[in-house]
């Protein structure tokens, strides 16, 4: 069975900000650690949990790709689950390509308006339903779950039973008691490895959590060489535009696609011909892309919540980390202890902090550069504004 993704390229462009990577390059280290667990779990009849942590845009997605096909080449069969599959045997059924069981309605909880999935049958029937699911059948199977960190945002919508349930097929696949190869392939961003941990799946094998950063040098002007050549049509050399662009990247897969997106166009247009005012054009359009990503991350923090973020970071350099005790006493300045965690908490759902090591960082140096750059000298004076009751209340005025 082969994955259905949600993500694919424009037919009509070659682009997307998500889906496999047209031009894959480096991972090496990774991809490595993930064959040998196809074998070593193949040959002992376990499975394991294979968890990627990463920022927006740094190519999880893409990397889930290419593990697909290894799982594929080596006979695996492959399924996609939704987050929802985790708390229901009916959506784990459906992924499977099963029917619905039998049912007696008992509850059900309710997300955004999209059904997590209704408890209809016993706790106990239920979770022994969904481990008799995986152990029915002995060949091995690679199950995929994009977006994990959604686990961590839902469980608190979901009932006593359900959380039991999940607890019960997630450590049955992370301990390898299912006498059968599954393997869970998660990716997610940082919050991800705290959202297993919630659900008892916390002591991973070393080679098995991924923190997934930047591509190194080497992949990164690989990419951007096959997009200019291969997908450009390049003429001559393009070392100094991929020098140009690379220096922009600085090796997040979202930005190398906000670059040679236009550098295809430019090419396009102009039959192949690389120019320095051709260039210049690139870097500004790229950049212009840049910015409109960070604006559609940080889309749900206005001004002042923006502020109060660029002004706890001011004086970290992009890419260094801090404590989470230096960025809520930078909020709290401005909000109330509940406003500030929220916010804390949102910006770590939004992919715009990070944890590493138990420390938080921006985790795309450019995006610490633009949140710094456009608002950390923005000042606010205070004022009041008189209520509808007559009362008054003090207020941030925008300077």
């Amino acid at each position: 069975m082969r994955m259905f993704r949600r993500s694919s390229p424009d037919p009509s462009t070659g682009f997307s900000d998500r889906g496999p990577a047209k031009y894959f390059h480096g991972r090496r280290k990774i991809l490595s650690s993930f064959h040998e667990l196809l074998l070593h779990a193949n040959q002992n009849k376990r499975g394991t949990t294979f968890l990627i942590q990463g920022a927006p845009g740094a190519g999880k997605t893409a990397l889930l790709a290419e593990c697909e096909k290894r799982a594929l080449e080596k006979k695996w069969e492959v399924v996609e689950l939704p987050v929802r599959a985790i708390w229901s045997v009916d959506e784990l059924r459906r992924s499977l390509g099963l029917g619905k069981i039998p049912v007696v309605k008992r509850g059900s909880a309710q997300v955004g308006g999209d059904l997590i999935g209704k408890l209809e049958v016993t706790a106990e029937l239920a979770s022994e339903t969904m481990l008799n699911i995986l152990r029915s059948r002995k060949d091995p199977l690679l199950l995929m779950l994009d977006e994990a960190q959604r686990i961590g945002t839902t469980i608190s919508l979901v009932n006593a039973d359900q959380f039991a349930i999940a607890t019960d097929m997630l450590n049955a696949i992370h301990n390898g008691t299912l006498d059968r190869p599954v393997i869970l392939m998660a990716a997610g961003l940082g919050t991800t490895a705290a959202a297993f941990e919630s659900l008892g799946v916390s002591r991973f094998n070393k080679k098995c959590l991924v923190e997934l950063g930047a591509l190194d040098k080497e992949a990164e002007c690989a990419v951007i060489h096959d997009w200019l050549k291969k997908e450009g049509s390049a003429n001559g050399d393009p070392t100094a535009w991929i020098d140009a662009i690379s220096r922009e990247t600085c090796g997040w897969p979202h930005h190398i696609l906000s670059y040679v997106e236009p550098a295809v166009n430019q090419l396009g247009t102009y039959n192949g011909v690389m120019t320095t005012e051709g260039l210049n054009t690139v870097l500004d359009a790229g950049r212009e892309f840049r910015s409109e990503y960070y604006e559609r991350r940080a889309h749900d923090f206005d001004e002042e919540q923006r502020h109060c973020f660029a002004k706890s970071l001011a004086d970290i350099p992009p890419g260094d980390s801090t404590t989470r005790s230096a960025i809520m006493d930078s909020l709290m300045q401005d909000f109330s202890p509940d406003e500030a965690e929220k916010l804390f908490h949102r910006a770590l759902h939004r992919g715009i902090l990070h944890k590493r090591r138990g420390r938080y960082t921006v985790p795309i140096p450019s995006l610490h550069e633009w949140l710094v750059s456009k608002y950390a000298k923005i000042e606010f004076l205070h004022g009041w504004e008189v209520n509808p009751d007559g009362t008054s209340k003090r207020i941030k005025i925008l300077r």
